[in-house]
């Protein structure tokens, strides 16, 4: 009888498992924790990027926000169809004559609606960066042309440290 309730009790806790990891893989429960005190979410536009050193133009979250939307369109009507060529060629390229610290007109979401913010900055070695395609990579990834996610915390010193990067297009 021992026996019998014991496969039971693993057979529901093994059910239960894997209804935990669905939900989790399409999104039914929320991955990321509550901002700390000295922390705030950047959205960005990186207009060049060289070695760790990364300078951005901030986006208002609405327009990145959509443009993340568009992109996950794009993904499910491509449904799996396309490869690593495909996620390049969504990247916004600046043109060779254009001052890298310009937003184009053209730009991926309509970013004209930008903060005038334009950072530059030191990228921490081991920052995790999450891909469009959930795995996560280091800032090597990373490109002129991307909108990204940034979380920043502040330390005790008033220096904004960026701890984790999302990729959203």
């Amino acid at each position: 009888m021992k026996k019998k309730v014991t496969i039971v009790v693993v057979i529901v806790l093994v059910i239960v498992l894997i209804a935990a990891c669905v939900m989790w893989r399409i999104g039914g429960v929320e991955t990321e924790s509550a901002l700390g005190d000295h922390q705030k979410y950047v959205y960005a536009y990186v207009s060049s990027i060289e070695g760790n050193e990364v300078t951005y133009m901030e986006v208002d979250e609405s327009v990145a926000k959509a443009a993340e939307e568009r992109a996950k369109e794009k993904a499910k009507a491509e449904d799996g169809a396309g490869s690593d060529s495909t996620e390049q060629s969504g990247q916004m390229q600046m043109p060779p004559d254009m001052d890298s610290t310009e937003m184009p007109q053209g730009a991926p979401g309509g970013m004209s609606d930008m903060t005038g913010e334009t950072v530059t900055t030191m990228i921490p070695v081991g920052v995790t960066v999450h891909t469009t395609s959930d795995t996560t990579t280091t800032f090597s990834r990373l490109a002129s042309g991307d909108l990204l996610k940034i979380l920043v915390e502040t330390d005790s010193d008033g220096n904004e440290v960026i701890e984790e990067i999302w990729m959203l297009q």
